[in-house]
């Protein structure tokens, strides 16, 4: 009889103890999950036609890489290229056709002048994420082009850069505006305004393309 009384008093009190037990539990749960940040966006680059700079290209995808979140820069499959980079004689320039896509050359003018490749790169792969030329003469800004000096040899993207390129690429996606990264056609070329006129003839060749680094 006493072991039936104490039975019936421990399934009481589990009886009124498991709800309790139960919600105390379910509701961490509840609060463990909370909404997932936006995948990032692949912005897919070929790079088969950059020549001797194809590593460069790599290195200036991978300083981006490790600067932002919201958009990632991959080599290219078959039929996967939003960005095609090609090598050339001229200066380098990039012609965007939207936010995260275009065609960049890596030019060989720059290169002669004693300027950076994997820099080169990087810079040209800003304006594909929407970021315009920069001349501070600073070499901790990767826009700032040809006004920074050939000694730099930073790839690193400056925070305030990373921070307009993550938010250009917020969401997930964003409305691309041209005005954004439009600019004169040598990001690497000295202005010509500063130029002897001799020389100026010499870099009209580049005088054509829709945008340089």
């Amino acid at each position: 009889m006493l072991g039936g009384r104490v039975g019936r008093i421990a399934g009481a009190v589990i009886t009124l103890v498991l709800p309790l037990l139960g919600g105390a539990i379910a509701e961490p749960s509840a609060e463990a999950a909370p909404p997932s940040p936006h995948a990032a966006r692949i912005v897919y680059y070929d790079a088969s036609g950059a020549a001797e700079f194809k590593q460069a290209v790599d290195e200036g995808a991978q300083a981006w890489n490790a600067a932002v979140h919201n958009v990632q820069l991959r080599p290219a499959g078959p039929g996967q290229a939003q960005v095609t980079v090609l090598a050339d004689d001229g200066w380098p320039r990039t012609e965007p056709s939207g936010l995260g896509a275009g065609t960049v050359y890596m030019g060989r003018e720059a290169v002669s002048e004693g300027f950076y490749p994997p820099r080169i790169a990087a810079h040209e792969f800003g304006h594909i994420l929407g970021l315009p030329d920069n001349r501070n003469g600073r070499c901790d800004y990767l826009m700032s082009g040809h006004s920074s000096p050939t000694s730099c040899r930073s790839t690193t993207p400056h925070p305030s850069e990373a921070q307009q390129v993550e938010q250009n690429f917020a969401g997930g996606s964003a409305a691309y505006r041209v005005a954004a990264v439009k600019g004169d056609d040598g990001c690497f070329r000295a202005p010509e305004s500063s130029e002897p006129s001799a020389a100026r003839g010499g870099t009209a060749r580049a005088a054509g393309a829709r945008h340089a680094a």
